[in-house]
């Protein structure tokens, strides 16, 4: 991530809580827990399973998961199943069998969890962060873009957010294609015997319509 006056790096830390099985309600897909005092208000607030899986991910955010981030593994769970305990009680609440604490603001790759927009800035900061790189313009030729950037933080309409993580990857793989294959190009009707004339549209241009 870049830090900038826009879009910024936001900062969650997810502890990851394998069990034999569940002991909460599988209907239920997450659940809170209130701290005992604003200032620890990020700490392991939100628990969610994954389906069908006897597995909880907590969450922290903000000046807790920054706080956190710095505790060995086995503190940080501690603290986790001692919440858990705190809500089903401690009869209910079995040691995992396996555990898992992400840093993603320790990645070198990352440097942060997610992107959120700051005060001042705005969605067109998540689209100079999408914008493709292209040679220097020499004479009046227009070089073609050679880098082009994918990821939630270049998403305006669904930043931090898997799916704008996804989108996004389409979006650029629609881009390439339409540099490398030429665009625009127009799709094939849905049958052979169907007679309709179809518009020429770009890769890009598809994605795009999906996106909204």
């Amino acid at each position: 991530y870049i830090y900038m006056k826009g879009a910024s790096p936001g900062m969650a830390l997810e502890v990851i809580l394998c069990f034999e099985q569940r002991f909460w309600d599988a209907n239920v897909h997450l659940f809170g827990h209130i701290a005992t005092s604003t200032a620890s208000r990020g700490e392991l607030f939100m628990f969610w399973h994954l389906s069908f899986t006897p597995v909880l991910i907590a969450l922290l955010a903000g000046d807790d998961a920054v706080k956190f981030e710095s505790l060995p593994d086995d503190v940080i769970v501690a603290k986790a199943m001692a919440v858990l305990r705190s809500i089903f009680g401690d009869q209910s609440v079995p040691e995992p069998k396996e555990t898992c604490v992400t840093r993603w603001r320790g990645d070198e790759y990352a440097r942060g969890s997610y992107s959120y927009v700051s005060a001042g800035a705005s969605g067109n900061d998540y689209d100079f962060l999408a914008a493709a790189v292209s040679p220097t313009r020499s004479g009046s030729i227009i070089p073609k873009p050679r880098v082009f950037f994918a990821g939630e933080h270049t998403m305006r309409n669904y930043p931090a957010t898997v799916h704008g993580a996804l989108l996004s990857g389409l979006r650029e793989a629609g881009k390439v294609a339409d540099l490398l294959l030429g665009a625009p190009y127009t799709p094939r009707p849905l049958s052979s015997s169907a007679e309709v004339v179809l518009p020429a549209v770009a890769l890009a241009e598809l994605v795009q319509g999906i996106q909204t």
